[in-house]
């Protein structure tokens, strides 16, 4: 059955409208029909002269393909000239010709476009000139492209007519999704990936959600946030949804005829897991009111939307929710991990319908999200063998977040339990009745307790599916061997340090605010590498003195760029090489409303910076507009290097300024502004120093 038949938009219910029965079979032999949104977006917002338009990528009459176009609310383009606005003749032909936004024609494929006199006219691809031609014959079979009206998106402001712009996508076991299109892309949001885990299924692993092929499912909204306490990374309201395991799908193109097939390129697919300390956090859009400028009123940030990397970089993206604190993690269970790894099934199992490449899946995280990914590389390869192809693991906090014995694990579970009244205060073990009276409590006395006794919970050793730490099990050669980026920002924790260390602290005090985080003989080993941590000659910026400077640079040294130097080199040392590893550094990066500190963070790159480079959505949320030259270049270079992993499992695209060489212990990227993107022996001696003196935090 041809394309028309099988354009069902939501307000249409379960019957197709339009061109019903019309065949449509393609000449190359392929069965299905794409729509795939083919635009020449630069990630420039300064530039206003970018097109869209949508590719019906089957073939039709010229009346089919006008039939076809209305059933999307849309229209045959005009025929492009030399200088048409938003694409002309050769740029639109160099895109449909491209291996890497989907469409890949043949270089002498013509297409449908409006012609005179309500007729239609061929357009023929030429990536060196213009050709239009009338139609001839009218009935002859070729693909279509339509308008595309659909706005950007834009995270505070309220956007009508989703509903003209929906399609329904038929997948392998989801059903049929209704999701909507953009200027760039196509989403699909909060897709139920696993059944509801309230009741007996609290703190055991979540079951795949079982849908019939004929299921008609709504993907307009995002899905619910997991249950959580009040925090920075979810607006500061309380959260206890238990049926929360959603996941968000973003692609330039989408399937709508035989489940999982179409003409079309696959596309690699990019799959992210959220920070917010294991504790808090979502996959989808947040309220906020402050960033590292200051307080910006009542705000909506969407960092993790994926419009603008997927039309850039040529990818699917997904973002996963999963269940975080004691829900995901309380008596050892790895809740949290048997979600992100049924969700990573969800993908192998129903990807092919938005355009993806379920053999290439690159897994990608920031914070405890890359903690989480680092949980995934370390997980036993039985569970993870062809899940994942790559990975990029941004700003991991490792000693935050490590690989915890069973009685660790047990003992911080016992910790709750005390705080719901579940076990006496003398209690050393946790016992039978005390997990089955944790079980029965609600999930807001659950989150608000773990957030009341401050637990930090994490991945434990189960014997099953971690078997030991990821040090261990890179040295073993037990983990996922995929080509991996290490990353962080070159101030981590200039977002972390406490109020109760004044931003314009003197020298003086250095010492003092070091205790706090090293015992006497480290703190005595700091203090006498003056060299290393300049305290009392570092210069103050933007009102942070240099002594609290430094201070930040030693425990982001310390926490998160030492170790993961450490962790990179292990890995290609373990692997002679033959795994590529690749570490970088952000020193430029765009304040983020996950972790706004305007006392320690203004004119740094703190924790979370990276997040506006790597999803290019500054734009998005109408944050630091207009952006400088410095800074669209940045997002431009990251994008395509993150998406270039998952291409080809290397970071260096194709016209790249900097070959981004494996890491051997003394060539870190370093991502920075004023054009200063090099490859550099990066803080090595401060890492030989953390590495010797202070012990890694692992």
């Amino acid at each position: 059955m041809g394309f028309c038949s099988h354009i069902l938009l939501a307000a249409a219910a379960a019957t197709s409208i339009g061109l019903l029965g019309v065949s449509g079979a393609a000449s190359n032999g392929t069965d299905g029909s794409d729509v795939v949104i083919v635009s020449n977006n630069d990630l420039n917002p300064l530039n206003y002269n970018v097109g869209s338009v949508l590719l019906l990528n089957d073939n039709f009459t010229c009346e089919e393909a006008q039939g076809a176009c209305e059933e999307l609310k849309e229209s045959l383009i005009q025929a492009p000239g030399s200088t048409s606005p938003g694409f002309n003749a050769i740029g639109l032909s160099q895109q449909l010709t491209s291996t890497r936004h989907g469409a890949q024609l043949p270089a002498s494929q013509k297409l449908w476009v409006s012609g005179t006199n309500g007729g239609c006219s061929a357009f023929q691809l030429n990536v060196n000139s213009s050709a239009i031609s009338p139609a001839g014959d009218s009935n002859q079979r070729l693909p279509a492209l339509c308008t595309n009206s659909a706005q950007p998106s834009r995270s505070n402001v309220t956007t009508t007519g989703t509903l003209d712009f929906s399609i329904d996508v038929p997948t392998a076991n989801a059903g049929i999704l209704t999701g909507f299109r953009d200027k760039f892309s196509w989403r699909f949001l909060g897709v139920k990936y696993a059944e509801s885990t309230a009741g007996q299924a609290r703190f055991q692993p979540a079951k795949a959600l079982q849908v019939s092929a004929d299921t008609q499912r709504s993907a307009l909204e995002y899905g619910p946030f997991c249950a959580q306490a009040p925090g920075v990374d979810n607006g500061f309201y309380l959260y206890t949804s238990e049926d929360c395991l959603s996941l968000n799908i973003y692609t330039p193109v989408v399937h709508v005829d035989h489940v999982g097939q179409g003409s079309s390129a696959k596309l690699p697919v990019m799959f992210f897991i959220h920070g917010g300390g294991l504790n808090i956090g979502d996959s989808g859009p947040f309220p906020y009111n402050t960033t590292t400028s200051g307080f910006v009123g009542n705000s909506v940030a969407n960092i993790y939307d994926g419009t603008n990397l997927v039309s850039y970089g040529g990818v699917v993206l997904v973002t996963i929710n999963y269940r975080l604190n004691a829900m995901g993690f309380f008596n050892g269970s790895n809740a949290a991990l048997h979600d992100a790894l049924l969700a990573l099934e969800w993908v192998q199992d129903n990807i092919a319908a938005f355009g993806g490449d379920k053999s290439r899946v690159m897994v990608f995280g920031e914070s405890s999200g890359g903690s989480m990914t680092r949980f995934l590389l370390g997980t036993n390869p039985k569970y993870t063998q062809g899940l994942l192809s790559a990975a990029a693991i941004q700003s991991d906090l490792r000693a935050g977040y490590p690989f915890l014995t069973l009685g660790e694990s047990l003992n911080k579970s016992l910790a709750l339990a005390m705080a719901l009244n579940c076990e006496p205060s003398s209690a050393t073990t946790l016992t039978t009745a005390g997990y089955s009276c944790v079980a029965q409590k609600s999930a807001s006395d659950i989150v608000t307790a773990c957030s009341t006794a401050n637990i930090s919970w994490s991945i434990t050793i189960d014997g099953d599916y971690i078997l030991a730490t990821v040090e261990d099990s890179i040295k073993n050669g037990n983990y996922a061997n995929v080509p991996t980026i290490w990353s962080n920002t070159v101030c981590e924790y200039c977002t972390f340090i406490p109020s109760s260390i004044p931003p314009n602290s003197p020298p003086s005090t250095f010492q003092t605010d070091v205790s706090f985080y090293f015992n006497s003989t480290e703190t005595q080993a700091i203090l006498n590498q003056p060299s290393l941590y300049p305290y009392q000659t570092a210069p103050s910026q933007n009102g942070i003195s240099g002594s609290v400077l430094t201070l930040a640079e030693l425990l982001t040294d310390y926490y998160v760029h030492c170790p993961s130097s450490y962790l990179a080199s292990l890995e290609t040392n373990t692997t002679k090489g033959q795994t590529k590893v690749y570490k970088g550094d952000f020193s430029i990066g765009l304040g983020s409303p996950l972790t706004a500190n305007p006392a320690t963070c203004t004119g740094q790159v703190c924790h979370a910076d990276d997040l506006y480079l790597v999803f290019a959505t500054a734009e998005v949320d109408d944050l630091y507009q207009p952006m400088s030259s410095d800074q669209i270049r940045a997002t431009q270079d990251v994008v395509s290097r993150w998406t270039e992993l998952a291409w080809t499992g290397t970071p260096n695209y194709q016209g790249a300024q900097v070959q981004w060489t494996p890491f051997t212990g003394d060539n870190e990227y370093v991502i920075g502004a004023n054009s200063s993107y090099a490859i550099q022996p990066y803080r090595t001696a401060q890492c030989d120093f953390v590495t010797s003196q202070l012990g890694i935090g692992l």
